[in-house]
C-alpha cells in the first residue's frame, strides 16, 4: 500500500463527497471554502481570495459574482479603493458557513470512528504530517499556530 496513493484518493473522494453534500445548499466545494476564507479573513481582497483558493483571479472573481449575487458576502470596499473589492461575510453567509461546516465534519468524523479511528487524533497526525512536508522539517508547529 502506498501512502501518497492512498492520501491523493482520499483528497479526491473527499472532494467529491463535499461537492454532493454540498450541491442542495447551492454551494460548490470552491464557493464553500472561499466562504470560510472570506469569514476568517474580513475585508480580504479579490486577489487574495484567488490565491487562498488556488485559482485564477479570473475564476475567484466569477465565485465572488456568485455569492455576492447569493447575498452572502458583501463589498465593504472604502470609498476610493477604485475596482478593488473587500470582502465580508454576511449573516446568512455566516449562517450557511456554519450549516456547511458541521454537516461536512460531522459526516468525515462518523466515517472515521466507523472503522475505529479518533477523529481528533487522525487529525493531529495528519496536521503533523501536513506541517513536516511545508517545512521539511525545519520547524515545529503546535496547535495554536493554526
Amino acid at each position: 500500500m502506498d501512502l501518497a496513493f492512498e492520501l491523493h484518493d482520499l483528497v479526491l473522494t473527499l472532494d467529491r463527497t463535499a461537492e454532493r453534500l454540498l450541491t442542495p445548499h447551492g454551494l460548490s466545494y470552491n464557493r464553500y471554502v472561499a466562504l470560510v476564507v472570506i469569514a476568517e479573513h474580513p475585508g480580504v481582497t479579490g486577489r487574495l481570495l484567488s490565491n487562498a483558493l488556488r485559482v485564477s483571479e479570473a475564476a475567484a472573481s466569477g465565485i465572488v459574482r456568485s455569492l455576492l449575487a447569493a447575498g452572502l458576502i458583501d463589498d465593504v470596499a472604502p470609498g476610493g479603493a477604485g475596482h478593488v473589492r473587500h470582502l465580508q461575510i454576511t449573516p446568512a453567509g455566516s449562517a450557511l458557513v456554519e450549516q456547511c461546516s458541521q454537516l461536512l465534519g460531522s459526516s468525515l468524523d462518523a466515517h472515521a470512528r466507523a472503522i475505529g479511528i479518533d477523529p481528533q487524533s487522525l487529525a493531529h497526525a495528519i496536521r503533523a504530517l501536513h506541517d513536516e512536508l511545508r517545512t521539511g522539517g525545519r520547524t515545529t508547529t503546535t496547535e495554536e499556530d493554526h
